[in-house]
């Protein structure tokens, strides 16, 4: 049998990490209607039908307070070209638009926050709900539009195109850079 060694549920105590976090830049808008981008690892979809995702962010941040007043923000996925310029854009000062992280906004399809040209995929979502623990925020958007470079659907493997990033711990991350095909499964039935 192997040991098992017991560790703190606080997650900035884990290394290695047992779970990853997809590193995303997150755009809302400013209630002056400019531009605020930001890195987000916490996010992850929550249902199919309506498509849901969930974002965790604090409340005192530009980002939480944004969505929570105009309903509206897009994930952009960035690939792992961008991945230390995304981790740098917390350093900047607020506001803070697309341009001053160095990058190109884009319009939306459907909200008003823009999309980020440099990345590799879009997700436009309205706030469906949020919930608090003390200054933290679970926000639960509903995904309107999605966007995606046309290359990543014409690659051999999407996955290898995309590069998506992933959190580790501290100031570690992670690429995916390929994807694996399980072998044909018997189709699952469902209930009794």
């Amino acid at each position: 049998m192997k040991e098992k060694v017991e560790f703190m549920p606080d997650k900035r105590t884990w290394h290695p990490s047992p779970l990853l976090g997809q590193i995303t830049l997150v755009t809302s808008l400013n209630s002056d209607g400019t531009s605020n981008v930001a890195p987000k690892r916490w996010i992850s979809m929550m249902a199919f039908s309506p498509p849901l995702l969930a974002l965790g962010c604090n409340l005192g941040h530009w980002t939480g307070r944004n969505i929570l007043e105009r309903k509206e923000f897009v994930v952009n996925i960035p690939g792992a070209e961008l991945a230390e310029q995304a981790w740098k854009v917390h350093e900047l000062p607020h506001p803070r638009p697309v341009e001053a992280a160095g990058l190109t906004p884009i319009p939306a399809i459907k909200v008003k926050p823009p999309r980020i040209e440099e990345c590799r995929a879009h997700l436009e979502c309205v706030l469906d709900q949020h919930l608090a623990y003390g200054q933290e925020l679970v926000i639960l958007g509903r995904i309107v539009a999605g966007s995606i470079d046309a290359e990543a659907l014409q690659a051999e493997d999407p996955y290898s195109y995309l590069r998506l990033v992933v959190f580790l711990e501290g100031h570690r991350y992670g690429i995916v850079e390929q994807a694996h095909q399980l072998p044909s499964q018997p189709e699952r039935r469902t209930g009794a």
